[in-house]
């Protein structure tokens, strides 16, 4: 009897410890990169950045809604069912910032120090971080 009580509590420990391991918060840090650049004469001197936000570490699914500005201005747009977005500006030098309409900001992606030029297009790729457990 006493071996049967003490496989039991055994095993109940076990359970609990793997219960307990298998909750642990993983934080996956947001992150923007430039996927490319070109020139397109039909911009009349102004500039585009368009891109793509996607949910996470991967291209695979798309983030709908998610917010996308221009810091310090007043330019902003949200990413359609598909995760895209574009925002037409004058060249200068940017900071643009992505934040999922639901998340802390901890989670905002930023591309710093951005230098557009007139008649350029910029593609950009938002990964938005988010918190796993």
């Amino acid at each position: 009897m006493k071996v049967f009580l003490s496989t039991g509590y055994l095993a109940l420990i076990v359970l609990l410890v793997l219960t307990n391991s298998c909750h642990h918060i993983v934080i996956v840090n947001s992150k923007a990169i430039i996927a490319s650049r070109s020139i397109d004469i039909a911009l009349n001197d102004s500039a585009l950045i368009y891109g793509t936000v996607f949910f996470g570490e991967s291209e695979t699914v798309p983030m709908t809604s998610a917010n996308v500005w221009i810091e310090g201005s007043s330019i902003k747009t949200i990413s359609n069912n598909m995760g895209l977005f574009s925002l037409k500006i004058m060249p200068g030098i940017y900071s643009i910032k992505c934040l999922g309409e639901k998340y802390e900001e901890k989670f905002t992606a930023v591309l710093n120090n951005l230098s557009v030029s007139p008649n350029e297009k910029v593609e950009i790729r938002f990964f938005h971080g988010y918190i796993a457990q």
